[in-house]
């Protein structure tokens, strides 16, 4: 994928619209080509873009691509704060503006980033700080492949996506290799405009997003009749989809194919993916390895990823790699079960796992049963220290407008019919919003915060 050609074809059909306006593909293999030119004298270091939902951003991205200067893609909503230890992460840098003219350099002079680094993405600090992870060419066109492939890309007719493409799942899981299979793609701002297009009978394709997007996006399309008809690919990635979501989403789109999926920054980033048409779809099931990827088990049961996709390393942090990358394998973080055909089911993070009576549990499972309760939109678990239980079960109920708070009592009677008894949260809190990173990954650390008396339900 050295030249743009992987990316775009040199012809009339509409690659983008952005604002209403369209760009076909040889207008912008044009603008990419016009900006390799003004390119000049760059400083060394990485160039640092702000990805902007515009055409200037992807042209700029492609153009540096193919350049081959290394690129580090920044969100336009981090704060000064957030951009300022970024720049400090990436170490010998520099700032280009949409023109490409440099807008700021780093005092830092020795580059030291990986020779073979492409694209700097960060991770999303669900877990812990931000990572600048570094992404070769080589990784990149990998997963371009695997999701073109594991996501039927080259049978949609078109996309319609609104996913930040300062993070990899827009960016490298949906708008690159919908430019590699000549896909139109529409880039929109929020769910809303994708509601009108619904609305006009205009949405058609592909549509992607995180189960909280979808969750919204359902909401919104209501228990009328189905508009959905042009829907042709539902994708799903970034948070566990329950099953409960898979059941609604088939039947909020009957004509089209819903598919789950699984990835980390740190591998390109898909890693597992599962068709709506498999027997294992509708059940807890998160998917097989797409391209050549490699999963194994470690004896406690961590998921372990291998591959042409994995990362080159942590920039600046050497430490960081080595704990998570031993003998060509990605410690994912994440534990599963691995079936004998492959298929990988993921039982929740490392560090998410709770405690309670001596007994490990998954918040996923518990998190789900929350959801299906009335009125509940979101739900998340937390462990609490007890001296006696060793853990307690919190939940944070997100519930919908105009929802009133059922009883702590109501709460755990329904749910004891639901789960086991130790599975049972103790306390329940009622939150307006949960934690979420601007991806959809629940920010499971910072529940604390909620633990307020006035929002705890008696």
């Amino acid at each position: 994928m050295s030249s743009l050609h992987a990316f775009t074809r040199a012809d009339a059909e509409v690659a983008l619209t952005l604002g209403g306006e369209s760009v076909s593909f040889g207008a912008l293999r044009d603008e990419v080509e016009a900006r390799k030119r003004r390119l000049g004298d760059l400083p060394p270091g990485i160039a640092i873009l702000r990805a902007h939902r515009t055409r200037e951003f992807i042209a700029s991205f492609l153009a540096l691509y193919e350049a081959g200067v290394p690129q580090a893609v920044f969100a336009p909503e981090w704060t000064a704060v957030e951009v300022d230890a970024r720049r400090q992460g990436l170490g010998c840098c520099f700032e280009l503006d949409a023109a490409l003219s440099v807008t700021w350099r780093s005092e830092a002079e020795s580059p030291q980033h990986h020779p073979d680094t492409s694209v700097v993405l960060f991770t999303s600090g669900s877990t812990g700080a931000p990572r600048a992870v570094q992404l070769s060419r080589r990784n990149i066109e990998a997963n371009v492949a695997a999701v073109r492939a594991s996501l039927d890309f080259d049978s949609a007719p078109a996309q319609t996506l609104f996913l930040p493409l300062s993070y990899s799942f827009g960016l490298l899981g949906q708008l690159l290799p919908a430019l590699a299979a000549g896909l139109p793609t529409t880039l929109l701002g929020n769910l809303v405009e994708l509601k009108a297009l619904l609305d006009e009978g205009r949405l058609v394709g592909m549509i992607s997003g995180v189960p909280s997007h979808h969750e919204t996006l359902l909401r919104l399309v209501g228990d009328g009749p189905p508009r959905t008809g042009g829907v042709t690919h539902v994708i799903s990635a970034g948070a566990a989809l329950s099953l409960p979501l898979r059941q609604r989403l088939l039947r909020a789109f009957p004509h089209g194919r819903v598919y789950t999926n699984y990835g980390q920054t740190e591998l390109s980033p898909r890693v597992l993916c599962l068709r709506s048409d498999h027997p294992a779809f509708l059940s807890n099931a998160t998917g097989y390895p797409v391209g050549n990827l490699a999963v194994k088990l470690t004896a406690g049961g961590e998921l372990c990823v291998r591959g042409d996709q994995l990362m080159l390393g942590y920039l600046g942090a050497p430490e960081a790699t080595r704990e998570k990358v031993e003998d060509g394998w990605l410690r994912t973080g994440d534990l599963a079960e691995l079936g004998p055909d492959g298929l990988v089911t993921l039982l929740g993070r490392n560090d998410d796992l709770l405690k309670v009576g001596g007994e490990r549990l998954s918040p996923f499972e518990i998190e789900a049963a929350l959801r299906e309760l009335p009125g509940v939109e979101d739900a998340a678990v937390w462990g609490r220290e007890d001296p006696l239980y060793g853990t307690t079960l919190t939940a944070f109920l997100q519930l919908r407008p105009g929802t009133p708070c059922p009883s702590r009592r109501a709460l755990r009677q329904t749910l004891q019919g639901l789960l086991s008894a130790h599975k049972v949260p103790a306390d329940y809190y009622r939150v307006e919003q949960l934690p979420r990173t601007a991806n959809g990954k629940l920010q499971r650390a910072r529940l604390g915060e909620a633990l307020r008396p006035e929002l705890r339900i008696g």
